[in-house]
């Protein structure tokens, strides 16, 4: 079969290194044919990795859903707070859609999307990708098969590293939260929606968290707005931005973090974008407000209770998850790609070592644009979740918000009948 051919709406690192790197690795099965970017370089770049020619290359979604349909489906990375207007658009344009998570910054916004789809009768495809990962995938298969007998309790940690919380949600794009929504939805809504896959159905959540570390008051000495004016306790400081990029840069110059921080990648093109951009900001000046610890406890179905805490302080990058069941438990450790089954009956344990797959969040990625390519052809046996599904957990990351902010605990289903009627 000839390629499905894509429209790319939002080349900047999503854009470029997990859908366009997907296609460029599998010709056979993806061809991206137009490209919109407002980033004159960025918009170059993904156009010369792809071959698209000048007359197919867009500044705005508005001027790519005005034309004729270019392609069979487009994958939307937009930053989230555009997420409404573009894939309403797309999807009035005729356009089935691969739209990368959160769906939108508001419950409401996810709610209009969703219903548009479906109204349209056009697939949408939210990028939930690590259901598509090897090692959640078998963890999965350890709960699903009753090894584990029946689940009573889950521990669900999700470890950000250190410098990944303060590139991404204290100076980068998801750091205030009436930009890009509340931390349960701009981090969390991949581990909800794992929860859903898992545990079925949530029924009630509390939640509690707060920021406490990212402040002015943090600190009782006086540091410049930007780590490159001279600051006094660069040396003690592990937010210090020259030395987390450049240490980044030295180990991987292909990591997510300096591609956002600039195109040039050189030692004088990051300490220029520092100097001069969001990057280089003191953790402690910047305009953030998301918060950087957050427990959220859940009641699913059948009586499962679940705590899900999200903190940026770890030391290395990976989720780790304890469930407990009647028969067995199960650690997981993401980083490490291991897996221990302790047999309650035998006293047996057993570890599973789990290969990561090519490409971004653990072969996720690869997975989940095989999934919406085949859907686009016709077959629909690999998509792992739907849009209202999707919808489901994002629900949840917006009733855990209410939760953290009223100090109430919250039931699930009276707060979608309170999205649905306002």
């Amino acid at each position: 079969m000839p390629p499905v051919e894509l429209a790319l709406v939002g080349a900047g690192n999503r854009g470029f290194l997990a859908y366009g790197g997907h296609a460029l690795r599998h010709p056979d099965e993806a061809k991206f044919v137009a490209v919109v970017e407002p980033d004159d370089r960025r918009r170059a770049r993904f156009a010369a990795a792809h071959a698209i020619p000048p007359e197919r290359q867009f500044r705005s979604w508005e001027d790519l859903a005005s034309r004729p349909r270019l392609g069979h489906a487009a994958v939307n990375a937009t930053m989230d707070r555009v997420h409404r207007a573009s894939t309403l658009a797309l999807l009035a344009a005729g356009y089935d859609v691969l739209l990368e998570k959160p769906i939108a910054p508001t419950a409401e916004e996810c709610l209009e999307i969703v219903e548009a789809a479906e109204a349209a009768g056009r697939l949408l495809q939210i990028a939930h990708v690590l259901r598509y990962a090897p090692f959640f995938v078998a963890v999965r298969d350890q709960v699903v098969s009753g090894r584990l007998g029946r689940i009573v309790s889950v521990d669900w940690r999700e470890n950000l590293a250190y410098w990944h919380f303060a590139h991404s949600y204290v100076r980068g794009n998801w750091a205030n939260t009436a930009r890009a929504g509340p931390m349960m939805l701009t981090k969390c809504c991949h581990d909800l929606d794992l929860l859903v896959w898992l545990f079925g159905p949530c029924e009630r959540l509390a939640s509690y968290g707060s920021l406490t570390r990212f402040v002015r008051d943090a600190i009782d000495v006086a540091v410049p707005d930007r780590c490159t004016d001279g600051c006094p306790i660069e040396g003690t400081c592990p937010y210090y931005a020259p030395r987390v990029y450049l240490t980044r840069f030295r180990e991987n110059p292909n990591s997510f973090a300096v591609h956002a921080l600039t195109l040039d990648q050189s030692e004088d093109g990051i300490m220029h974008a520092l100097r001069t951009g969001p990057y280089g900001r003191c953790v402690y000046r910047c305009d953030n407000d998301a918060v950087d610890h957050q427990v959220v406890l859940l009641r699913f179905a059948r009586g499962v209770d679940v705590s899900l805490t999200m903190q940026g302080a770890s030391h290395v990058e990976g989720r780790t998850v304890r469930i407990d069941g009647t028969g067995g438990t199960l650690l997981a450790n993401e980083s490490r790609g291991e897996i221990e089954l302790h047999d309650h009956l035998t006293g047996r344990a057993e570890t599973l070592r789990v290969q990561r797959g090519v490409g971004g969040h653990g072969g996720g990625d690869e997975g989940l644009m095989r999934a919406f390519v085949a859907a686009i052809r016709g077959d629909r046996t690999e998509m792992r979740t739907s849009a209202r599904e999707a919808l489901t957990s994002h629900l949840m990351a917006f009733a855990a918000e209410d939760a953290r902010e009223s100090g109430a605990s919250v039931a699930i289903e009276g707060y979608r009948e309170k999205v649905a009627a306002s």
